[in-house]
Order: structure tokens, then sequence, then C-alpha cells
């Protein structure tokens, strides 16, 4: 059985900055992602604006975007089989909207687009969510399952 993942940005960015109190865990959760799914054991998943988000980060860094272990970071993308998930239609967003509003019970959704574009993805494809964010990790059981890198079991 192969388990579905969302990759969210924060997990690629920490594993490209050594001093990212985040950094072991992502290179760590990184190399087991590679390994489940070469296996067959993973699959991948992303909003498209990881690659913006990860690219940004990396000219913030005013560096090249090196993934652990060397790589460039679209090779380690390659190696991981993230299939990226573009929104087609307002009604996908619609229904991923309902489910949310029922467990937010009158409070306001994100103020983050992007927060909620990766939270879709998951919604989507019925994956989990791996994240290094805070703010993401709140939002557990509402539309997804949202965990830490070191949370995920992947054997």
């Amino acid at each position: 059985m192969s388990v579905r993942l969302v990759l969210d940005s924060s997990v690629l960015i920490a594993a490209m900055k050594e001093g990212d109190p985040g950094h072991a865990d992502a290179v760590d959760f990184l190399d087991r992602l590679r390994a489940a799914h070469a296996a067959g054991q993973a699959e991948v998943f992303a909003p498209p604006e990881l690659w913006i988000e990860v690219r940004a980060a990396a000219q913030k860094l005013r560096r090249v975007v090196v993934a652990p272990h060397g790589r460039g970071m679209d090779e380690l993308l390659a190696t991981l089989g993230v299939e990226l998930v573009p929104i087609t239609s307002v009604e996908e967003i619609d229904a991923f909207f309902e489910r949310l509003a029922r467990h937010l019970r009158d409070r306001a959704p994100f103020t983050n687009a992007t927060d909620l574009v990766y939270l879709w993805v998951a919604f989507r494809r019925a994956a989990a969510l791996v994240t290094l964010d805070a703010g993401l990790i709140k939002y557990h059981g509402m539309v997804c399952d949202v965990m830490r890198p070191f949370h995920v079991r992947l054997d």
C-alpha cells in the first residue's frame, strides 16, 4: 500500500538551510521519502506554487537551489516523483471551502492563500500534508491530516 503525501515548501526550504532548526528532520525525511517513492511505497503531490516558493527562498538566501547531498532541487523533486496538482475549476475550490467552513465554525479561514493551496491539494488527492509550518499544523484534521516530517511513517 502506498502512502499519499503533499510536500509543503517549508520542508524543502529547511533542507536548503543548514542553520534552520528543522534542517536535520527535513533532510532525513526527504531521504526516507525518496527511498519510499523508489520502492513504490509513496506518492508525492504539491501545488505548482511549490516551485515559486522554493526559488524565492533560494533568492533570499542568495544561492543556487541545492538540496541535501549536493543534488539540485529539480533533481531532488524528480527523484521524489512530485506530481504538481493545479486547480482546474471553481467547483473544486467551492467543495474545499464548504468542507473547511464546517470545521472552522464561523472563524475566518486562512489569510494566507498559499497555505490554503497546499491544504486543497491534500484534500483533492486524499493525502496527508507534511510541513514544518506551525500555522498549518493547527489545521490538522479539518480537511486532511497535517504532520511534521518526523511523524511520517514510511515503512
